[in-house]
């Protein structure tokens, strides 16, 4: 009776097994033989143009990511030079893959324009709340003495993707041998401290957000932007206008010529990109105040195109 009772429960078992293991197996087939009949051809234009793209999704490029912007030059999109990250080698062999003249590809960098250090500003209270720009901004546009200015807790360090961000002296500078200009960072910033701009060593920027009075400025910071115009009125390429109190530069106009430089009262103005640290610890700039003026074309003409 034992044994009769074993085998009737192995068969309760073994038989719903095997029935179950046969659809499955039967379901398998039928979903392998679909596939096959009803599978779409390979876009092998499409998937070359996605292997030429980086894979980051940044969407620096205006699309939502690479597969958006690959979909789109497959369709007709005629720029070949939208993915800053890729740079000019990615631009020239996408074109070449779609048969398109070779673009004009201008290198960028995204700049944190804010001199607001802790020896040109001061703080008005004390945040003991989340370690975030987005959080301090929500408490009186945060505890600095600038309330336009970095507040150095670091939201674009923890987005970029490249190590290109660090805090010193409270504020944040991008190391722009590593940026890859994704735009990450500026989206991250709660100030819109950060652009992209075109990556020129040599670059002059108002490094300065600010647009109090001027007499208002200097209480709060040392190198803010006064608007007092002396800039404006020497830019001999039009490259300068101002937006209400505060300058700003055109860097598709800008002949690197030095004289806005000379003339600005407070340093808000500055020559040079950022680059790692130096000597000292401390970011260095791709220019010093006292190197030789080299002029050059603007990058919005011909010949400052790349």
């Amino acid at each position: 009776m034992y044994l009769i009772a074993m085998s009737l429960n192995l068969q309760s078992i073994l038989v719903p097994t095997a029935i179950g293991g046969g659809i499955a197996l039967i379901l398998g087939i039928i979903l392998v033989v679909a596939a096959r009949i009803f599978a779409l051809p390979a876009d092998e234009k499409l998937e070359e143009i996605r292997a030429a793209l980086p894979g980051v999704n940044c969407g620096a490029c205006g699309y939502s990511g690479c597969d958006a912007y690959a979909m789109a030059m497959r369709d007709g999109e005629p720029n070949a030079a939208k993915c800053p990250v890729g740079g000019k080698e990615t631009a020239m062999e996408l074109a070449a893959i779609l048969g398109l003249s070779p673009p004009s590809f201008v290198p960028q960098v995204a700049y944190v324009f804010c001199q607001g250090t802790t020896d040109h500003t001061s703080k008005r209270y004390d945040y003991q709340g989340i370690t975030s720009c987005a959080s301090a901004q929500g408490l009186f546009s945060g505890p600095n003495s600038c309330t336009f200015g970095c507040m150095g807790f670091g939201d674009c360090v923890a987005v970029c993707p490249y190590d290109a961000i660090t805090i010193s002296d409270g504020i944040a500078h991008i190391n722009t041998d590593r940026c890859k200009a994704c735009g990450l960072c500026v989206a991250a910033c709660p100030k819109e401290l950060i652009q992209i701009i075109p990556r020129h060593y040599n670059a002059y920027t108002v490094s300065c957000r600010n647009k109090w009075p001027g007499a208002q400025t200097r209480k709060n910071c040392k190198v803010g932007c006064i608007g007092c115009s002396r800039c404006y009125k020497v830019c001999p390429s039009g490259a300068i206008t101002m937006d209400g109190p505060l300058a700003v530069i055109d860097q598709n106009l800008c002949t690197h010529c030095n004289k806005c430089l000379e003339v600005c009262p407070t340093h808000a103005i500055q020559r040079g990109l950022f680059l790692g640290e130096g000597p000292d610890g401390k970011p260095m700039r791709s220019k010093k105040p006292d190197d030789p003026v080299s002029p050059t074309p603007a990058f919005g003409s011909p010949a400052g195109a790349n």
